[in-house]
């Protein structure tokens, strides 16, 4: 068996933004970073009022140091070898789906008790001895 080499992710350049708007950007960034940086940005907005993000007085911090530092996890980072958010949503379709197939078909899975008696219960009934009953047995 002959193994054919395959070259596509040589000739797949990601494209880069160098400035916006004619203001130069200090590093090139991805269109994927941009992507995941302002899709933060819109979501800290979203959620400029909600408890723990109302506590961050840093606007900063809360709009530039937070969608920077998922931009750079989302792009930078894997998770088993995956993209961070390719891993996120398989992870979570798995905790949504049965955990029991046979030939990929679902199986219904009985709630069965843990202990089930089928015969009868045999037991000795304990009775105290009182002396007229000592004097009857003795007999």
């Amino acid at each position: 068996m002959k193994q054919i080499r395959v070259y596509n992710q040589v000739f797949r350049i990601e494209k880069t933004v160098y400035s916006v708007q004619g203001i130069q950007l200090p590093i090139p960034v991805s269109y994927r970073q941009l992507a995941f940086f302002a899709g933060t940005l819109f979501l800290m907005f979203l959620l400029n009022e909600i408890p723990p993000f109302s506590w961050v007085d840093y606007y900063l911090i809360k709009f530039i140091g937070i969608p920077l530092l998922v931009a750079w996890f989302f792009t930078r980072k894997t998770l088993d070898g995956k993209a961070p958010h390719r891993f996120l949503i398989r992870f979570l379709e798995y905790r949504s789906q049965p955990k029991y197939f046979a030939r990929y078909q679902e199986i219904p899975v009985e709630k069965k008790a843990r202990y089930h008696y089928t015969g009868t219960v045999v037991y000795r009934r304990h009775e105290e001895v009182t002396d007229d009953a000592k004097h009857s047995l003795s007999d």
